[in-house]
């Protein structure tokens, strides 16, 4: 039973978060206290490794100091939410879906109504009638009711001839209806377990041993020869429990004769759980025996990443599982965060896990496809959630597209602006330009460079980020409009959802080569390519340039074949030029208004 999505409702500040798609593996990315953690903690509500407590649910105030006294309890403080609600998507296997008698996938919820104790509840296909649903947990006289109401026949009246008259009516309707009800117990047991490791300390490096060795208790306790044992033993103590419940019935009966009929059904399992785990260490080898907690963050982060590896070997011999890491690379050096990420991959693969992991790390999140990286946030006081892709061609193949481009799965989901360039020289030298005219690097800014290149694919690209909120710019040349398709027109950058004072055009009069002054190309030119002949490159001879309908590919054919060491590209003659300039006043005018702007959209 694999874990396919999960939807919060009513869970500290995931006030409604819709479905999140839970892969191998998920990566929640965002700032401290987005949420990202309370979402780890929802999935483990909704496997039941996590009881909720009164401090889990939901405020029901966005602002906790609202003025508004309807939302206020008598004392003064805040109300929280009636209702928390876990809901998540489940796929069944072949064999799973013949035991239990149900289709695949099944949506299943952990609900809890006002504070009360947490049940579980599948969205099934259910009677119309609301006399053949939820009678399950009914007692005798709700019972005989029901079925006198509905004509049915109740047999000798006994409880389980009540509810097989009732399941028989039930099934044998014809009209019915898409309804939450109480979920089978036999559903419930084959929920994938979880395991949620952290790394902030060596008392978690005890808590990572503790849950690797819980998980291969379980395993033990599930091998055949052990369930048929333990099946024996709880028989012997359930029934010895039965004669103990009725003569508690009977003496609850002699002292209360009013009281009617008492009910007292024993139910137990022998737990699944290891109670505790303690680890100690002998550091110096010398019989000094070391409570792990006492060596030190630094042994416990190590010891903690050798038990997530050991515990591939317990995944690949178990049934499903759902990983949760909790910021795992948190003080993790450069090597040890390779080897994390070897960790990570290898339990991934394996078919029965799933796995979600809360991380700042740069390496995690560029190391997987973009699609599979949520981007945690807070928004009115409350968490919300933004993927960065969508089922349109663009979104599909986004990780492609952005590596392509240059763009890592850490630019599109922080950077402030995305400044499309027109050809491979501006994104040589706008970087360096930048940096000398603002004294700012480009990423410092929050601004990410791309090559527009193929300029319909470019369009299709700033279309996909404006529609997902990031903002967007271009940087052209001026004789850009006079393309053939006019592909940065303002009609065709408005039917794409893209406003077209966004663009920025370069030139005096056409391109940015354009814009560098005679005496500047000379100067260069004398240092870096100087003339075969000897002589010097005046500026007259860059002037005389300026005539030809393209001045660019004129200056780049002059130095390449003037000179021995002239220029192997057009990118490596203007990003030449930019890396000789000293100071902000050599960078042309128009480029530094430019860039001013630039920073001023990046906000």
């Amino acid at each position: 039973m694999q874990l396919v999505n999960v939807g919060v409702r009513g869970f500290r500040s995931l006030a409604d978060v819709p479905a999140l798609a839970v892969a191998s593996p998920t990566l929640l990315s965002g700032h401290n206290d987005a949420g990202k953690s309370a979402l780890l903690d929802a999935i483990r509500f909704l496997l039941n490794d996590l009881q909720l407590t009164e401090r889990d649910r939901t405020y029901c105030s966005a602002a906790p100091d609202s003025g508004d006294a309807s939302l206020r309890n008598a004392d003064g403080t805040v109300q929280r939410v009636e209702t928390t609600v876990v809901t998540g998507t489940f796929e069944l296997s072949v064999e799973e879906m013949a035991a239990l008698g149900i289709a695949s996938p099944v949506s299943l919820r952990r609900i809890s109504r006002n504070g009360d104790a947490a049940m579980y509840e599948r969205l099934g296909d259910v009677p119309a009638d609301e006399r053949l649903c939820g009678y399950a947990t009914e007692k005798m006289a709700e019972l005989n009711a029901r079925v006198a109401e509905l004509g049915l026949d109740g047999g000798t009246g006994r409880k389980d001839d009540l509810l097989a008259a009732l399941d028989a009516a039930a099934a044998a309707t014809s009209d019915r209806k898409q309804e939450w009800e109480q979920a089978p117990l036999a559903l419930i047991k084959i929920l994938p377990s979880v395991l949620s490791f952290t790394l902030s300390g060596s008392d978690d490096a005890e808590g990572a041993i503790k849950t690797a060795l819980a998980a291969r208790y379980k395993l033990l306790l599930a091998e055949e020869s052990r369930v048929n044992a333990l099946a024996v033993l709880e028989k012997e103590l359930h029934d010895a429990l039965v004669d103990e419940a009725a003569e508690l019935t009977e003496h609850i009966h002699r002292h209360l004769p009013d009281l009617g009929a008492v009910n007292v059904i024993p139910e137990l399992s022998f737990s699944n759980s290891l109670k505790t785990t303690r680890v100690s260490i002998d550091a110096r080898g010398g019989g000094e025996d070391i409570r792990l907690s006492e060596a030190g963050d630094g042994r416990g982060r190590q010891v903690a990443l050798a038990v997530w590896e050991h515990t591939q070997n317990l995944l690949s011999h178990g049934g499903d599982v759902v990983l949760l890491y909790d910021e795992p690379d948190t003080h993790l050096d450069y090597g040890n965060q390779r080897r994390l990420m070897d960790v990570l991959r290898k339990q991934c693969a394996l078919p029965n896990v799933r796995m979600v992991v809360a991380t700042h790390s740069m390496n995690l999140i560029d190391g997987i496809d973009i699609a599979d990286v949520v981007h945690v946030r807070h928004h009115e006081h409350r968490t919300a959630l933004k993927v960065l892709a969508d089922d349109t061609d663009t979104g599909q193949h986004l990780g492609a597209i952005a590596a392509s481009l240059g763009l890592r799965n850490t630019v599109l989901l922080h950077e402030r602006l995305f400044v499309g360039v027109e050809g491979a020289s501006e994104q040589a030298a706008l970087p360096v330009l930048f940096k000398v005219a603002t004294g700012r690097h480009l990423e410092s800014a929050g601004i990410a460079l791309w090559n527009c290149g193929n300029h319909e694919g470019a369009l299709n690209f700033a279309e996909f980020l404006v529609k997902h909120d990031r903002q967007v710019a271009f940087i052209v040349d001026a004789d850009a409009t006079k393309l053939p398709k006019k592909p940065f027109s303002e009609d065709k950058l408005q039917r794409r959802g893209i406003d077209p004072a966004t663009r920025e055009f370069l030139g005096d009069p056409f391109e940015l080569e354009d814009l560098f002054s005679d005496q500047q190309w000379a100067d260069v030119a004398n240092t870096s390519w100087p003339r075969n002949d000897g002589t010097a490159w005046e500026p007259a001879i860059f002037n005389a340039l300026r005539a030809e309908s393209k001045f660019s590919k004129a200056l780049f054919e002059m130095l390449r074949v003037g000179s021995d060491n002239g220029p192997s590209s057009k990118d490596e003659l203007v990003v030449t030029l930019a890396l000789r300039l000293g100071s902000p006043t050599d960078v042309p005018r128009q480029l530094r208004d430019v860039f001013a702007r630039l920073l001023q959209r990046a906000g």
